[in-house]
């Protein structure tokens, strides 16, 4: 007999629907996850990069929480670098291109040999709600052929699939990608329980067969050539000489398993390339504009800012006579190359003739032409903090279908969505991230406080913290929730443990320590440009200046050796531990705001003194805490000067 009853369904196999799978069943929950195509698990539809600014950073927490993205890019990159290394520390990150196909195939073994989870393949047409008198309630799923799952928990991730509809020039016709079915009936079983649907709009450039490029007119951008990884995982193996690096002729690394020994090289990586267009390119758009569905009417809906179409620059950025793109490879074993920055629905001669204007790519073929697709989604503003709708309990929602875009995003709203579903089934209080304790947290408050008109994507700009939020002190902040949770085991809390000790001591130390004598010391900071320092001068004073390093103070006895992650974080404390004290008092400031707790049935519509806007705007929101309120558009400092008297009264004693 089948079996229907779970504790957490999730459906969806994209990148948040994987995090959400893998949380649930660590957990100890019985979970199922259901897909329209077992062929498209953590299928990379665009780029096949993981990381970058902001990010990079959401893969950081993602694995110090437990999760599955960073290994797996570890696992199957071809290419990896740190970005902004001539920025401050806040803004570095680390950005991987991976094997696309190695990618999706090493996540469905992750997901296939995870205990506690089954991976079917159905289409979900619909939800079971039920409601005893109260607030209606999800119990489970209906898959197109009738079958009913059901479970106390169900987390949507759904992608671009909900209604969503592929445009290309003046073509249009339904798909949730190219070459595969939307959920129409799933958005409509949706509209019928009662949530508020919108519309976005993302978009994909053209693929070129990479021998047809002429790669002496790029410029090459190779990976680094010192060893970089973004899982602990990864970097603990690296350390022990077990080196996690795939090859051509592995292109799935056994992360951990035996592995070369120190003195081979540490990885084989594939070189990127920069291209730029030009005026012809820019003509040939301009001149097509009538047939772009982005300006003449097929495209209505709203697109990622920060990664518009390549049509949307030529005509938003006039003034500029070029433009960056970038010729990824998408793996190993295929010619595919993806066109960055070329995003576009232009119809497919514009898209060869433009190409073809840039003298790499003058002979370039067009292995798969860019398309646009537009697709529903729910308004965050329909969501808890914890992930869960605020019309029909025990129902999380994570990745695009609350507005986000990007897989990184994704997969940290899944990774959520996951944890708390799995916590409610288990009766257990949700998790809810701060904005000064993760990246994730910044990303959850704004799409459930901000009414976004755009798709969401993660920016270090948008985090006001971000110096105390930096991609190499993710296990220090969030490893701790991660054991506490069961998803990260004894030995490497324990391993964090030690290394965050190491990291306290190490300062203590330069702290106390007194250069004596500087001799020595003063030729290695004057060789580095630095300025020489007197004898007894502090250690930790020596160590604030930008280029002075902590193998320096090390190698005249000053502190004793340490790990290269170490050093790198002691470093950034010493050196900016000005602003850190700032930030710190800061946060003291928003956690004042946030312990204000805002009853749930706060009545707003009979609140005194608000402004009818605020009323709608703090009615629709409904936030969690005053901290909250204060970040909603149009809600004023007056509003919350009046919703902190209406507070006062309720818990003043009668």
């Amino acid at each position: 007999m089948l079996e229907t009853e779970y504790d957490v369904i999730v459906v969806g196999t994209g990148h948040a629907g994987c995090e959400a799978a893998l949380a649930a069943a660590r957990m100890g929950c019985r979970t199922a996850v259901f897909t329209l195509n077992l062929d498209t698990v953590a299928l990379m539809p665009c780029n096949p990069s993981i990381g970058g600014p902001g990010k990079g950073h959401l893969v950081r927490e993602i694995d110090a929480l437990g999760g599955e993205m960073a290994r797996n890019t570890d696992a199957t990159s071809i290419q990896v670098r740190r970005l902004n290394t001539s920025k401050g520390p806040a803004v570095q990150a680390l950005r991987a291109q991976c094997d696309k196909r190695a990618y999706g195939l090493s996540m469905k073994e992750v997901l296939e040999s995870q205990t506690g989870l089954d991976v079917k393949q159905a289409a979900v047409d619909g939800l079971i709600v039920e409601s005893d008198g109260g607030m209606p309630s999800v119990a489970g799923v209906v898959t197109s052929t009738g079958q009913v799952y059901r479970a106390r928990t169900v987390v949507l991730t759904t992608g671009t699939f909900l209604r969503g509809r592929i445009i290309q020039g003046d073509r249009s016709y339904p798909a949730g990608r190219a070459g595969e079915f939307p959920a129409d009936n799933l958005s409509s079983s949706l509209a019928r329980a009662g949530f508020t649907l919108g519309r976005l709009k993302t978009g994909t450039p053209p693929r070129v067969d990479g021998k047809s490029i002429r790669y002496d007119l790029t410029t090459v951008q190779p990976g680094s050539q010192t060893p970089l990884f973004m899982s602990w995982e990864a970097r603990q193996a690296f350390r022990q000489g077990r080196i996690a690096s795939p090859t051509r002729y592995s292109p799935v690394a056994a992360i951990g398993a035996p592995g070369r020994g120190d003195g081979e090289p540490w990885r084989e990586q594939m070189d990127c390339y920069e291209v730029h267009t030009n005026h012809e390119t820019h003509r040939i758009i301009r001149e097509n504009l009538s047939r772009a569905p982005m300006y003449n009417g097929g495209i209505t809906s709203a697109g990622p800012r920060y990664c518009p179409s390549i049509e949307t620059k030529i005509v938003r950025f006039a003034e500029k006579g070029a433009h960056h793109l970038f010729l990824e490879p998408e793996g190993w074993s295929t010619r595919e190359i993806y066109v960055q920055g070329a995003n576009t629905s232009l119809p497919e001669d514009v898209q060869l003739a433009m190409l073809r204007s840039i003298p790499a790519l003058q002979h370039c073929e067009i292995m798969r032409y860019g398309y646009a697709i537009e697709y529903d989604y729910l308004p965050g503003t329909q969501v808890f903090p914890h992930l869960e709708t605020k019309m029909v309990r025990n129902l999380f929602l994570a990745g695009q279908i609350i507005g986000t875009t990007g897989y990184e995003e994704a997969a940290a709203l899944g990774l959520m969505a996951g944890i708390n579903a799995a916590r409610r089934a288990r009766e257990d209080e949700a998790v809810v991230l701060r904005r000064d304790q993760a990246y994730i947290g910044v990303l959850i408050d704004d799409l459930v406080t901000k009414e976004m008109d755009e798709p969401y994507r993660m920016h270090t700009s948008q985090a006001e913290y971000r110096l105390l939020l930096r991609e190499d002190n993710a296990e220090e902040r969030l490893s701790g929730l991660g054991w506490s949770l069961g998803l990260i085991d004894d030995t490497r809390k324990d391993d964090i443990d030690r290394q965050t000790a190491a990291i306290e001591d190490t300062i203590a130390l330069l702290n106390e320590a007194k250069v004596r004598p500087a001799d020595a010391l003063n030729e290695m900071l004057t060789g580095a440009g630095c300025r020489p320092v007197a004898n007894g001068a502090p250690a930790a004073q020596v160590l604030a200046q930008p280029a002075a390093t902590l193998a320096m103070l090390a190698s005249v006895g000053l502190v004793p050796e340490v790990d290269g992650d170490i050093a790198r974080e002691v470093e950034t404390r010493v050196r900016y531990a000005s602003y850190f004290r700032q930030q710190e008092a800061a946060v003291e400031r928003l956690q004042r705001m946030e312990g204000r707790i805002i009853p749930e049935v706060l009545d707003y519509e009979n609140l005194s003194g608000l402004r009818s806007e605020a009323r709608e705007r703090l009615a629709r929101v409904r936030p969690r805490t005053v901290g909250q309120a204060a970040r909603i558009g149009g809600v004023t400092p007056a509003d919350i000067a009046m919703l902190l008297v209406q507070l006062e009264r309720e818990t003043a004693p009668v």
